[in-house]
């Protein structure tokens, strides 16, 4: 699968699970475990300009082009990205954004070895200064 084909199978998913109208969504992805496991989140805005959430309830299809556009990243030599952000307007433009966030790197290795999350809430404190979201 071409990393095309892949951004046409996650367009067209964000798409297809909009109910109504609406004019431009975001789809945030997390990568964890070197890219083998994915979470996804997002918003759309309808046409009033109102922000609502976008239901992440994709087939496997769409988690498995996600896996295999982390490989393709990672096989090309791109720069490391544990983050993406899709943009998509209802015309089906669409950008994205990959970046790295070190604290979701680091919570997934905390995990990874077997960490608590009583052990993550105080490491978290103690390095990055913040508690997570209750």
């Amino acid at each position: 699968m071409t990393t095309n084909e892949i951004y046409d199978v996650l367009t067209d998913a964000i798409s297809s699970v909009i109910p109504g109208d609406w004019t431009i969504a975001r789809l945030n992805v997390s990568f964890f475990s070197d890219g083998q496991e994915i979470e996804f989140d997002g918003t759309y805005l309808n046409p009033e300009g109102e922000a609502e959430p976008l239901t992440t309830d994709f087939p496997d299809e769409v988690t498995e082009a996600v896996q295999r556009l982390y490989a393709h990243r990672t096989q090309e030599g791109h720069p490391r990205a544990n983050q993406l952000q899709i943009d998509l307007t209802v015309d089906g433009r669409f950008t994205t954004d990959f970046s790295w966030d070190q604290e979701i790197q680091d919570e997934d290795e905390h995990f990874s070895n077997g960490g608590t999350a009583r052990e993550w809430i105080a490491i978290r404190e103690a390095k990055y200064g913040t508690k997570p979201e209750e």
